[in-house]
């Protein structure tokens, strides 16, 4: 088993935008006539919306600062300069612009649901909750919020919350695919891998070119123990995204499954390549050289792994698995301990601790 990136192909904040520029369409026209810098001030925020639109982010940022210049109460172009910073992977910036459109219009929610996203990739997971909480009362009948707040779950690893919301949004919109892809992840890493296979295969059927959900379902099928199915599915995901390191990186582990070892270190390096910071293909070529008898080597990167994300799934087992080839019996008992209770782990318990 291995980790779904959890990206959807249809941005929430390309959403949101869209609700802003509206409303910057009907500023614009009501202004004619109006003086100059408010006219201004009008066509630098929706060329910077074009910008947005076409993801030139930096040229976008740099238009609604022009616009912010002429008008520094324009809560809008706050709104969007921090949709632009969070599409830049900048949530810090993102949250000051979305503080300021707050001061500005406390009424306008989509400010607030902004923030909520922003906050969550700032990684502060109480106010991300406390502003998607705040959207949710406001509109709770809305698909889309309890979407949003699945995963805000899913990003903090609260796959119980984040199944449930995502399950609401479905009871309001059962049309919705990328719903069934998430929360076909969710119930993945749930472990309710035939519930999980029947939300991806739903989800496909909407969302054939979604590689996200290929990945996912082909983790599913290795977990179920068919990784020749597992293999064909991450094919699939890998022929519409060549270069995504999760999923080079998955298939890196159902090769590993398949005892294809030189195939599997070629797709995990290519993973590391892309993705330097990826937990988990530390933790499969750790299993990799476990595999091949090089257990120094798998013991430091599995120790790599552990420090970078304790929670994976099989990393203690893999840990007290290298703690005992390298003779550390009491180190390997305090991994197995904390491994899921499989029984392989029980095995390994009873005969060394």
């Amino acid at each position: 088993m291995n980790i779904i990136k959890f990206t959807f192909s249809r941005s929430f904040f390309d959403k949101l935008s869209k609700f802003s520029i509206l409303i910057a369409v009907v500023a614009f026209i009501t202004s004619c006539g109006a003086e100059r810098r408010k006219n201004d001030r009008d066509r630098f925020f929706l060329l910077g919306n074009e910008a947005l639109k076409g993801n030139d982010n930096k040229e976008a940022i740099r238009l609604y600062t022009e616009a912010l210049t002429l008008d520094n109460d324009y809560a809008d172009a706050f709104n969007n300069r921090g949709i632009a910073h969070m599409k830049r992977g900048d949530a810090a910036s993102a949250l000051l612009d979305f503080n300021q459109a707050i001061l500005i219009d406390a009424e306008n929610l989509s400010y607030v649901w902004n923030r909520a996203e922003a906050y969550a990739g700032a990684n502060r997971y109480d106010k991300a909750i406390n502003d998607i909480t705040v959207v949710r009362k406001a509109f709770p009948d809305s698909a889309r919020v309890y979407f949003s707040e699945g995963v805000i779950h899913f990003q903090f690893k609260e796959y119980q919350q984040a199944e449930a919301a995502f399950t609401e949004s479905l009871m309001r919109d059962n049309s919705n695919g990328e719903a069934y892809i998430n929360r076909g992840t969710v119930r993945y890493y749930l472990n309710k891998f035939d519930s999980a296979q029947s939300d991806l295969e739903q989800g496909l059927l909407s969302h054939s070119e979604e590689g996200n959900a290929w990945n996912t379902l082909a983790m599913v099928a290795s977990a179920k123990g068919n990784n020749s199915k597992g293999l064909e599915l991450i094919n699939r995901a890998i022929d519409i995204s060549p270069n995504e390191a999760y999923f080079l990186n998955n298939r890196g582990y159902v090769y590993l499954q398949l005892d294809s070892l030189n195939k599997a270190v070629e797709d995990i390096d290519a993973s590391l390549l892309r993705d330097p910071q990826n937990a988990w293909a530390y933790r499969n070529k750790g299993i990799y050289h476990y595999k091949v008898g090089n257990y120094e080597e798998a013991l430091r990167l599995l120790i790599r792994a552990d420090s970078m994300d304790g929670k994976m799934t099989e990393l203690h087992l893999w840990l007290g698995k290298a703690y005992l080839a390298m003779g550390e019996k009491e180190k390997a008992c305090e991994a197995l301990s904390a491994a899921e209770q499989t029984d392989e782990a029980l095995n390994l318990i009873t005969d060394n601790c």
